[in-house]
């Protein structure tokens, strides 16, 4: 495993699916796992796109600053709370303290693949341009995708943790691609979603023994991030 995907493996995974979710992926009732990356990414979304944009706080959140949660009993309501870091898993999978930030791992982007992501945000921030700041943080999933996707063909031979890790593509496809495909590119969130189902059907089963289908896993994980390449510009 290279450099790049060694810490990308140590910033994505922040829990373990829950036990037998291998056996679930395909059911309307799985919810995939989710990272404190991800939870700030939503938090994000929902500051920005409340009535009174709250900007101030949704960069407190891509700073890593302030942990921000939903008020339980009230729609759009938020609690401001000391920062906590998230938990993850490390690449040796031992459960440790993430206390990192969407804006720490987008410079990590740009080190390890010569975008300019950090600036992109910071300044859609600045003008307080909630178009470009969630053109930005597409962008940042768009890598993290084509990463996780990586560390997951690394480990195509042990089922149970392709399982897991496909939980989490799911979760990084969902949060912050999916709605763009879905409204702007009907016809390839079509395409991406029948690839991503595929992948899952790539991947080996525990319950049955079948081994992983590497060609297959191969040929859709390319046809996957091509479909996102092209509709989601990372420079």
């Amino acid at each position: 495993m290279n450099g790049r995907v060694l810490v990308a493996a140590a910033l994505v995974l922040a829990a373990w699916a829950p036990p037998g979710a291998h056996a679930h992926l395909f059911h309307k009732m799985y919810e995939p796992p989710e990272t404190q990356m991800t939870r700030d990414t939503r938090l994000i979304q929902l500051l920005l796109d409340d009535p009174s944009e709250r900007f101030e706080l949704a960069r407190h959140v891509w700073e890593g600053t302030e942990r921000v949660r939903l008020k339980p009993g009230g729609f759009r309501r938020w609690l401001v709370r000391p920062n906590e870091p998230g938990m993850v898993f490390k690449a040796d999978y031992q459960l440790q303290r993430w206390p990192g930030s969407l804006k720490e791992e987008a410079a990590r982007i740009d080190r390890d693949h010569g975008t300019a992501l950090e600036a992109r945000i910071e300044t859609a921030l600045g003008a307080r341009d909630r178009d470009s700041v969630k053109a930005g943080l597409r962008a940042m999933y768009a890598v993290l995708l084509g990463e996780l996707l990586e560390s997951l063909w690394q480990r195509l031979d042990d089922a149970e943790t392709a399982a897991r890790l496909y939980g989490f593509v799911l979760r990084y496809y969902t949060v912050n691609l999916e709605g763009h495909l879905n409204i702007h590119h009907p016809a390839a969130a079509t395409t991406a979603r029948a690839s991503l189902d595929a992948i899952g059907r790539a991947l080996g089963d525990l319950e049955t023994g079948a081994p992983p289908a590497p060609e297959k896993f191969a040929q859709q994980r390319r046809r996957l991030l091509r479909i996102v390449g092209e509709t989601v510009p990372v420079r």
